[in-house]
């Protein structure tokens, strides 16, 4: 008996919880999982270690910080949203999400005496430790303490239970239970919204939507393609480089896209599309974009990854003008959000089977229009009653697309686009001529 007790003590936390579990009598809770979560879990169990698929944010809290209240607050957030205290499994053929098997805790404390430098370098630790989605939650907290008056508190949620809405929510809740003002009610399990995705999936429409996803894919440009740079063991170093394009320019985005019928984002999609065509040569150009997915009110307060990927794809042969290039794009967009609601994984079981296990199938390309000036993943930080909040950039990342571009007009009137692309030389250096090229085209606009 001696001999069974220590190999439990043994175990990890997650697994003794388990046990715990099992032996009073209280199986764990089976909730079914999305089309996403497959995916990402299958990922994950290939490689626990890789941290593409962690999402790290660190808030910096100066004052008189009460632990044990923020302690509390984590734990609360995390009981709130069942999917964070959940671990993952294989059974009778699914995956499931077993919930309650990985109990809540607060963050771990760790001393950095070294100020900023060691913030960074223990969000980078933080980001490449893994998850195993198998046995751990798919979240991390941990609370760095430089002073008695300053700390930074670090969260890595994994994708499998995350998207930019989800980090709002984790954050706002966050703030709320620190502060003696949880919200009253408990949102809808994430389990109910991937029950009504399968039955959703077993419908006419979904069909629908699968035989136009056949249609506007095929024959796609699917030469062979080296996985983005860099493995788990050096963490896929991502670089960020930025371009502003003056005053002005969204002016004449809204002036050339009304002409068109076009939104914003439309036209800033279109003109990009056209820019790589004109970089790499081709004249059939397809990026990713993503929509919210949160398509009913009941998903709006609930943590989880509601996120869907789409495929535009674009013609910009011939010596079109900007507003010719403007209509196709409008038209590859409105077509694709038509037929958003089919997740991105079964485009790619029916497209191309062979690219479900990269990082980025389809297209390593992935455009972004962020109209929210980033409010929409993290924004102003949260009110921590006592404290002064504000977040700390992570210089530490990492990334699953060769480029990715996202324009972002800020209320002075400028735009801002950001690259994110490996660290390698030659990704480096196309994604710095491609952010050129776009600042020049986009520049055109201004009293267009």
């Amino acid at each position: 008996m001696a001999d069974a007790r220590s190999r439990i003590q043994a175990l990890s936390p997650d697994r003794r919880a388990l046990i715990d579990a099992l032996a009073a009598g209280r199986r764990p809770d089976r909730a079914p999982t999305t089309a996403a979560q497959e995916r990402y879990w299958r990922l994950n169990q290939a490689d626990p270690a890789d941290p593409r698929y962690l999402w790290p944010w660190a808030l910096s809290l100066r004052g008189p910080l009460d632990t044990d209240a923020l302690g509390r607050a984590v734990r609360s957030v995390l009981n709130r949203h069942d999917l964070l205290t959940s671990t993952f499994r294989r059974q009778d053929g699914e995956l499931w999400q077993l919930r309650g098997t990985a109990p809540a805790r607060g963050p771990r404390l760790v001393e950095v005496p070294d100020g900023p430098g060691g913030v960074q370098r223990e969000i980078e630790r933080v980001n490449r430790r893994g998850r195993d989605l198998a046995r751990q939650a798919p979240v991390d907290t941990t609370l760095l303490r430089l002073g008695p008056d300053e700390h930074v508190l670090v969260a890595d949620i994994h994708a499998i239970a995350n998207d930019a809405w989800s980090m709002r929510l984790f954050l706002d809740d966050l703030a709320a239970h620190y502060n003696g003002s949880p919200p009253a009610t408990r949102p809808v399990p994430f389990a109910e919204h991937a029950a009504r995705q399968r039955r959703w999936l077993a419908g006419e429409e979904a069909e629908r939507q699968a035989r136009h996803w056949d249609r506007a894919l095929a024959g796609l440009p699917l030469a062979p393609r080296p996985a983005v740079p860099g493995g788990a063991a050096d963490g896929p170093r991502c670089v960020v480089q930025r371009a502003d394009v003056p005053a002005g320019v969204m002016d004449g985005v809204r002036a050339i896209g009304r002409r068109a019928g076009a939104t914003p984002f439309m036209t800033l999609y279109a003109l990009f599309a056209d820019v790589l065509g004109t970089l790499t040569g081709r004249t059939d150009i397809v990026v990713a974009s993503s929509v919210s997915g949160r398509d009913t009110p009941d998903t709006h307060q609930v943590i989880g990854c509601f996120v869907n990927r789409v495929v535009l794809r674009v013609d910009v042969g011939g010596t079109p003008g900007d507003q010719e290039i403007v209509r196709r794009g409008r038209a590859s967009v409105l077509a694709a959000l038509a037929n958003a609601r089919l997740p991105f994984e079964h485009v790619v079981r029916r497209v191309a089977p062979h690219e479900y296990h990269r990082p980025a199938p389809l297209t390593d390309v992935m455009f972004v229009y962020d109209d929210q000036d980033g409010r929409a993943a993290t924004g102003a930080a949260p009110r921590f009653t006592g404290l002064e909040t504000s977040f700390v950039e992570p210089e530490y990342r990492t990334t699953r697309f060769a480029l990715l571009l996202t324009a972002r007009p800020v209320p002075s009137g400028r735009l801002v686009l950001e690259a994110h692309c490996p660290g390698d030389p030659h990704h480096v250096r196309t994604a710095q001529e491609l952010l050129h090229r776009c600042a020049l085209r986009f520049a055109r606009l201004r009293g267009a």
